[in-house]
């Protein structure tokens, strides 16, 4: 039984840091509504990538790659004897962050993926 308590309590403090997390970002993000993209450029450097918001406007992006670890490799015995082996596969995602600018280079949305 206190397994189970601490696999719940576990299980919501996780929950908990996630959300915080959410939260977190997606106040930072919208802090930036209203500002010019000179001082977001400012701030962040220059994005990877820009592209047209189809109303005369651009789409500021920000990618960075997160490294989750290394998963390693494995040597396997086969049942006829011979040996296969798997090389080591890198882990990770890409944290994407996006401003939205009208064509007076203002600031006007944004949307984000990945912690």
């Amino acid at each position: 039984m206190r397994r189970k308590k601490i696999k719940y309590l576990i299980t919501v403090i996780l929950l908990a840091l996630t959300f915080t997390q959410c939260a977190s970002t997606s106040q930072i993000m919208q802090s930036w509504v209203g500002h010019h993209k000179s001082e977001l450029y400012q701030s962040w450097g220059p994005p990877t990538r820009i592209t047209g918001d189809g109303q005369g406007g651009e789409i500021l992006i920000y990618e960075t790659y997160i490294n989750t670890g290394q998963t390693s490799g494995e040597v396997r015995a086969n049942p006829n004897g011979s040996i296969s082996y798997t090389t080591p596969q890198q882990n990770g995602y890409t944290r994407t962050r996006m401003f939205y600018v009208d064509k007076y280079g203002k600031i006007y949305n944004w949307r984000w993926q990945g912690l």
